[in-house]
């Protein structure tokens, strides 16, 4: 792959500045709801990933790309605020825990998921344009 030209670098910027302007309209948002930005994206991981016995600690700290101990971290404090609750495998196995989202939880996640969704209404356009231009000057350079 040969040297990047300023439109590549341009594009790439761009990308990233759209990528950063939605995280930061997401983490202000989960401020205004009263949580972390990490205590948003562990509901939504929750959610996400939930099953007949919800998802485990382990599978949602592989999820958020953290580690174990700072899944359990997290947890714990929305364990505090009454926003998840986990249960003990039914096998005996008590280092299986699942993870679910209370009925506070999931209304406070549905909340942050609305606003979300319309943000991308707004932005979204603009994140794709830029994905585009990123991509199809990829596709000059190969």
């Amino acid at each position: 792959m040969g040297d990047l030209s300023a439109g590549d670098y341009q594009a790439l910027s761009d990308f990233r500045h759209q990528i950063r302007k939605f995280l930061r309209f997401s983490e202000e948002a989960a401020r205004t709801e009263g949580l972390e930005p990490h205590q948003h994206q562990m509901l939504l991981a929750i959610k996400a990933l939930d099953d007949s016995d919800g998802p485990t600690v382990g599978r949602l700290a592989e999820h958020l790309l953290i580690r174990h101990h700072s899944a359990v971290g997290l947890l714990d404090r929305l364990e505090d605020r009454l926003l998840i609750k986990r249960v003990r495998a039914s096998n005996g196995d008590r280092r299986q825990v699942s993870v679910h989202l209370t009925q506070a939880g999931g209304a406070k996640l549905r909340h942050l998921a609305k606003v979300h969704r319309e943000e991308l209404r707004s932005s979204g356009p603009d994140l794709v344009r830029a994905l585009q231009a990123l991509l199809e000057r990829k596709n000059e350079h190969i």
